[in-house]
């Protein structure tokens, strides 16, 4: 399969990138900084550019059969808008493409609240709250896009192990407090390479 990847030299981006060549699919990666990626490959191609090119953007996703996205805001100390608007172009790109598929690692403050609303909106810890809108104005954008959209909702999310076990949930959260990045990675590129989400949002923690 061919996967267009942005993000892809952030902390679940760069293993999902790895994975993915080893699992035998083709992936364009669209960074900022090249020398920020560390996998060569002879089905890497490496697309330069920033968000605010959308003729790059859009050239990154020609030809492609999904997007993943897993962007982030390096400092979230006051108000940010790059996933909101990253996402937004992307959206625009792949419409002028006619490239429908769209997964994107999210948060699980973006999940369905029992009580109305979301999750991230009661009770969120203020030094999470700038992160929040952002992933919210960008799950926004997807809801209106009238694309096939997934977003994969983590909780609190450290590196450095692979477990290959953890549990998801449509819509929801399941218990749990964590889930690390290497299976967060493992299992958006699952969501991205296999038909069985649409439009939805999936909880995930550590087994």
């Amino acid at each position: 399969m061919r996967l267009t990847v942005f993000g892809a030299t952030g902390r679940v981006g760069h293993i999902l990138v790895h994975s993915a060549l080893e699992q035998g699919h083709e992936v364009t990666a669209y960074v900022r900084d090249p020398q920020r990626l560390k996998h060569k490959h002879g089905r890497l191609f490496v697309k330069k550019g920033s968000l605010e090119d959308s003729a790059a953007v859009t050239e990154a996703i020609r030809g492609t059969e999904v997007v993943v996205s897993t962007l982030g805001a390096r400092d979230v100390t006051h108000s940010v808008t790059v996933v909101t608007e990253g996402t937004r172009t992307i959206v625009a790109a792949m419409k002028a493409e006619s490239v429908q598929r769209l997964v994107v690692v999210g948060a699980a403050g973006l999940l369905p609240h029992a009580e109305g609303g979301l999750v991230g909106e009661r009770g969120l810890p203020p030094f999470l709250r700038h992160a929040f809108e952002d992933h919210r104005g960008a799950l926004a954008v997807l809801q209106e896009s009238n694309l096939d959209w997934v977003v994969v909702c983590p909780p609190v999310m450290p590196s450095g192990v692979r477990t290959g076990k953890y549990r998801t949930a449509v819509e929801s959260l399941p218990a749990g407090r964590q889930v690390y990045a290497e299976d967060v990675a493992d299992f958006t590129l699952h969501v991205a390479t296999h038909d069985e989400h649409h439009r939805v949002r999936l909880g995930i923690v550590g087994d």
